[in-house]
């Protein structure tokens, strides 16, 4: 006896198994070589059996072993990471999201930009293209909601929790200088007595802004800051942008005393 009446629906298919995923992700390591697509890892061999690397133990202590890895291990694995740069903002403590947005915001980069957290405030950044690159080393100082940022080229041994920030571009300003001044090669020796002179801000040069003079310079963190330079029978005073932790007392930047 048959029962008529509608068709059971078909059973959902099962995906098809994969021991690959269907797309790999690029990886930041793959950006910095320059590929757009993720690089084959590379072969697994026995360091130590091929001599590449060594163990010893201090006083013969096996609880402190000393490592050593062959100059042309280290090598290859320095390569994809020689034309990042590494930034902190100075002062001031930024999420992830937040600090990615934010540099892109005042780099106003022609390229894309991949960014990642070392830890300690420190982010590593890799660009695409050279141009800018070179227009983030040499175009600062960059500030973050009046903070400034620190920027070194990746160094190998960068520890982020050992590292500390002693150099950093940073503007000045002399308020109540005479418009009569505003020259670059004066300007460039009056900064020389605050720290090593970089640039002339161009509003300055082209004498649009008369409340004060404005120039780059490089100064030592761990020095005490000049707060008045003395010209022309007059101390000006010395003004530091984006420097917020300056100790009124020992002029070091965070107090050290």
């Amino acid at each position: 006896m048959s029962i008529s009446g509608k068709q059971p629906p078909p059973m959902p298919t099962r995906p098809p198994e994969s021991t690959q995923a269907t797309k790999q992700k690029c990886s930041f390591r793959d950006k910095l070589l320059g590929n757009q697509a993720p690089v084959p890892r590379r072969e697994t061999i026995d360091l130590i059996g091929q001599k590449l690397f060594r163990i010893e133990f201090e006083n013969g202590d096996r609880r402190r072993p000393r490592c050593y890895a062959d100059d042309s291990v280290l090598k290859d694995l320095w390569l994809p990471w020689q034309h990042a740069i590494i930034v902190k903002l100075l002062g001031k403590t930024l999420g992830f999201l937040t600090m990615r947005d934010r540099l892109r915001a005042i780099w106003k980069l022609t390229g894309d930009m991949d960014v990642m957290d070392i830890g300690h405030g420190f982010f590593m950044v890799k660009f695409d293209l050279e141009a800018d690159r070179e227009k983030v080393i040499s175009g600062g100082p960059w500030v973050i909601y009046d903070h400034c940022v620190a920027i070194r080229p990746w160094t190998t041994d960068f520890i982020s929790s050992e590292v500390h920030i002693n150099k950093t571009l940073v503007w000045i300003r002399f308020p109540s200088l005479g418009m009569e001044y505003y020259d670059e090669s004066l300007l460039l020796a009056l900064a020389t007595a605050v720290g090593r002179p970089i640039k002339v801000d161009m509003h300055t040069l082209d004498a649009s802004r008369g409340k004060f003079a404005r120039v780059c310079i490089e100064i030592e963190l761990d020095k005490p800051v000049v707060g008045k330079v003395w010209f022309r029978d007059f101390w000006y005073k010395v003004e530091y942008e984006g420097l917020h932790l300056l100790c009124q007392r020992c002029g070091l930047w965070p107090c050290l005393s």
